[in-house]
């Protein structure tokens, strides 16, 4: 979120960053270091503040009240249970509309509360589900337009569920909403709003981000250009919350695309080595911008934590429920944009996490919404130890992709000669993703076999080859 006199601190450096060594591929060293550690990133996150914090200051951790079920209106299990099961354990991590604590400049871009009706939404619903048994993590999305049966309320969409606020049965309501649709226990709860995500991301010391076209927009103070960039709080929280780009035929979708990415990013940023070592010291920042249910357990989520520390990324999924947008009227003839979930693949999709199951590629892609860089597996093919190759791992990794190892020419061997975008067969929607970073390169069909099964697409890159630089014009065409 940066006004125009803010550019600075997102100046790209792409340019600045220059040729790494060559050698022994140090490229391939960090995306090892990101297959073997990455979905245990959240994790360790959460348990580094919340065990840090419960050891240095408790009580200071802000938590959601326990209610009776008459002031919620449930009547069937514990909408937050506050224990995980032995097997699996189910974190909904909530982004609260609260206006509470932003600049002027912000409430007018923004509106305050009262404008928002005066009640607080959650326009960011996540579920994280997490098998130790199996070392898997799939973060589920939920639109926020998703149009459901709210208990205690009716029909509605999902994120005036929270309505009330922590007081108010808020978090308990979305709580049990989520365990209605997904037939999954919620055991702990994490919520955030606007003011506390943005002091978040400025205690973990900003974000490396890397973008395909300058963006903008007003309603959330997004001014950012293209290329590889630092995001601090403000402008992090612009972009993840922007959903008027000229790509976004879907808003709500195109948010969640951007939301996905941009857990990749900072889980990436995580990897690096030191940063978790770091978290200790930013506890005292980062206790008062994280509401937690009471259940929560420090020393569980440590356990957690170990337990997925060898997860690798082909474990880590990030997933949308099945959705179509729609409209309605309603009672005073409003006519109302919302979605609805998308049958038999959302129930599908939330049976196979329940179960454990493989997921396919179901909830990999929105309607009318290109696919998220989180999820598309991309490799670098290096044809002769090209220090470029480092350079297109970082633009790809800041930029939200599940990058994974180089392959072995021995193992592949591209059709033609020079650099290109391999894709596997119907990952077309994926290579255009990718080369909407690299415009100078072409997307070329990988032949039967050359890609290892679970790459959707391989960036092959030579000594002649010159990253382009960054975009200064909107896209001329959307990669759809």
């Amino acid at each position: 979120m940066t006004p125009d006199d803010m550019k600075s601190p997102t100046t790209p450096t792409d340019d600045a960053r220059g040729p790494k060594p060559s050698g022994a591929h140090p490229y391939v060293r960090r995306v090892f270091l990101a297959a073997t550690a990455t979905v245990s990133a959240f994790v360790v996150v959460v348990a580094a503040i919340v065990m840090g914090g419960y050891l240095w200051a408790s009580a200071s951790i802000p938590t959601i009240p326990e209610l009776p079920s008459s002031a919620t209106g449930s009547t069937g299990p514990q909408d937050i249970a506050g224990k995980c099961d032995e097997r699996a354990c189910n974190y909904l991590l909530l982004g609260s509309d609260s206006r509470k604590g932003l600049t002027p400049e912000e409430l007018i871009a923004f509106g305050t509360d009262a404008h928002i009706g005066g009640e607080n939404r959650s326009d960011t619903i996540i579920l994280v589900h997490t098998r130790p048994d199996q070392r898997k993590v799939v973060f589920v999305s939920f639109p926020r337009d998703l149009w459901v049966d709210i208990p205690g309320m009716g029909e509605g969409k999902i994120n005036s569920a929270f309505e009330g606020g922590v007081n108010g049965g808020g978090p308990q309501r979305v709580a049990r909403t989520i365990r209605n649709i997904s037939g999954m226990q919620i055991h702990h709860v994490l919520y955030v709003n606007l003011l506390g995500f943005q002091r978040v991301v400025d205690a973990l010391g900003g974000v490396d981000m890397c973008v395909p076209y300058p963006m903008e927009d007003p309603l959330t103070l997004l001014d950012i250009p293209a290329g590889c960039q630092h995001f601090d709080g403000r402008t992090a929280l612009a972009y993840v919350r922007t959903r008027h780009q000229p790509c976004d035929t879907v808003p709500d979708f195109a948010r969640i695309s951007r939301q996905q990415q941009f857990l990749r990013a900072v889980i990436a940023k995580l990897l690096q080595p030191g940063e978790l070592l770091k978290l200790q010291d930013l506890i005292p920042q980062l206790l008062g911008n994280l509401v937690v249910d009471e259940g929560l357990n420090p020393a569980e989520l440590v356990y957690l934590a170990g337990l997925l520390k060898d997860v690798g990324t082909e474990n880590a999924d990030f997933r949308a429920l099945p959705t179509v947008p729609e409209g309605i009227y309603d009672s005073d003839g409003t006519f109302v944009s919302i979605v609805r979930a998308v049958q038999p693949d959302a129930d599908e999709l939330l049976r196979r996490i329940r179960e454990g199951k493989p997921l396919g590629d179901l909830g990999q892609e929105l309607a009318q919404t290109p696919p998220s860089p989180a999820n598309i597996v991309v490799s670098i093919v290096n044809r002769d130890g090209s220090p470029v190759a480092t350079n297109v791992f970082d633009i790809l990794t800041e930029g939200g992709f599940n990058t994974s190892p180089g392959i072995d020419l021995t193992e592949i061997q591209p059709p033609t000669k020079g650099a290109m975008i391999l894709f596997a067969p119907g990952a077309e929607p994926m290579a255009k993703v990718v080369g909407t970073y690299f415009g100078n390169l072409e997307l070329v069909p990988a032949p039967p076999g050359t890609l290892p099964r679970g790459q959707d697409v391989a960036v092959v890159v030579s000594g002649r080859y010159q990253i382009p630089p960054p975009n200064t014009n909107e896209p001329v065409e959307c990669p759809n």
